[in-house]
């Protein structure tokens, strides 16, 4: 069993509330995200959170922030979740989406789209908005029951889409300072870029004059542009996804160390804790008992 029920509520017994499965292209419910206290994962598809009550402190990717009631969280596929701590209250509602139900709900949205929400991925509403977002979640958890409905998918799909551009034009109108700046349009676009081939091939790609080739610029600009945009070197950039990679992987599957650096191809497992410990003040080993 995923889930247990109390009082109307589905909560996370041991297994990921926000997986979806070729038979369960999207998924409702109720849960305190107490699953990923234990274990950073990696979203496949899309995922919206709609916190009830509490609060919690959790890290997307590389951004950490503070949710609480009303807080709306928008997971993009390949997104990074980590709780790091929580109120013995917080409960969350959510919607899973698998990432072909997704990926049909946004072909056609344009690339800065998924920028600004990869960058605001937690939205606090405003309360006159609340309201909405109770309802949307109101009409998912319903079209998530009719089960016997054969547009099931496609209504969820546009459901999905509707809230999507939902939340896209309330962030750009309630946090002006998203809007890209005159004259920075390239940079941008070149940050967006390197951010996708990060996600891409950091596991087997770890200097900078590789994204920097696969971008058509030299190492010298894209350092510039990736300190004017995250405030700070392409190298750290690079060099924290694929720390996040190697937690990820500690908390969330048995694969040994050495198996791990063969994995994100590092030269052994030696070099592979060097890495780790530079970047964390702690060994694989010692990372992965503390989250025992």
């Amino acid at each position: 069993m995923r889930y247990f029920c109390s009082k109307n509520e589905l909560y996370m017994t041991e297994y990921n509330p926000i997986m979806t499965t070729p038979d369960e292209q999207f998924v409702v419910g109720n849960t305190d995200l107490r699953y990923f206290e234990e274990h950073s994962c990696r979203t496949e598809g899309g995922v919206i959170l709609f916190c009830r009550r509490g609060s919690a402190t959790v890290t997307v990717d590389q951004l950490c922030d503070r949710i609480t009631r009303d807080t709306l969280l928008l997971l993009l596929p390949g997104s990074i979740l980590h709780l790091n701590e929580r109120t013995d209250d917080f409960r969350v509602r959510f919607c899973a989406f698998s990432l072909e139900l997704f990926s049909e709900a946004t072909y056609r949205l344009d690339p800065s789209f998924f920028h600004v929400l990869h960058e605001h991925a937690i939205i606090r509403l405003p309360a006159r908005i609340v309201e909405g977002a109770r309802n949307w979640f109101q009409m998912a958890s319903y079209t998530y029951r009719d089960r016997d409905n054969i547009f099931r998918n496609t209504i969820i799909r546009n459901r999905l889409q509707n809230v999507l551009l939902e939340a896209f034009d309330k962030t750009r109108r309630f946090a002006p300072d998203v809007h890209p700046q005159s004259g920075t349009t390239r940079q941008t676009d070149l940050f967006q870029r390197f951010v996708a081939l990060v996600h891409e091939h950091c596991t087997e790609q770890r200097e900078v004059v590789f994204y920097a080739d696969r971008l058509c610029i030299s190492t010298r600009y894209l350092s510039t542009i990736i300190r004017s945009v995250a405030h700070s070197t392409a190298k750290e950039f690079i060099d924290r996804s694929v720390v996040l990679e190697i937690k990820m992987l500690l908390e969330s599957t048995e694969l040994s160390v050495q198996e791990i650096a063969y994995r994100l191809h590092f030269p052994d497992q030696s070099y592979l804790g060097r890495f780790f410990k530079k970047h964390t003040g702690v060994s694989p080993t010692e990372f992965r008992n503390a989250k025992k």
